[in-house]
């Protein structure tokens, strides 16, 4: 067999392996958002998984307009905090349930503002602020939520 044939059957048996490959794999099982009390169980979660004290944790509630209020997070963190890693295992929680989070950095202080997005709706807002008269203790990064 030539170089030509060889080729073609190399990528006859690729094709074939990925066509294998997509039929025996399951889609990912989308669920929705029930309410916004989850979406605030889900932040709570987070934080609690990164052991951030609820003395750190500042909420409050901003009216838009007569039918929807949107919930603020003021979070204090010691100053090693990784920000990005909370951001990401947040992010795996609520993403399942098709809400997205976009973050955003302001310098030179490095703190994290994040928007909960749900069908183009922000729904939560969550700063995440470096507080330097906090001591820092080992940095606790939980395993990842499950999907």
């Amino acid at each position: 067999m030539n170089k030509k044939g060889w080729l073609t059957l190399l990528l006859g048996l690729c094709c074939l392996l990925a066509g294998a490959l997509h039929v025996q794999l399951e889609p990912i099982q989308r669920q929705d958002l029930r309410s916004a009390a989850q979406l605030d169980s889900l932040i709570t979660q987070t934080t609690y998984d990164f052991r951030i004290p609820g003395k750190h944790i500042d909420v409050r509630e901003t009216v838009i307009d007569s039918v929807f209020s949107r919930k603020i997070y003021t979070i204090t963190v010691p100053p090693g905090f990784s920000k990005t890693t909370f951001h990401h295992h947040l992010n795996k929680r609520i993403h399942p349930l098709g809400v997205t989070s976009y973050g955003t950095v302001g310098f030179p202080g490095h703190d994290l503002e994040l928007r909960i997005i749900y069908n183009n709706t922000v729904h939560r807002s969550i700063y995440i602020y470096s507080d330097e008269s906090l001591a820092y203790e080992n940095p606790v990064i939980p395993k990842l939520p499950a999907n």
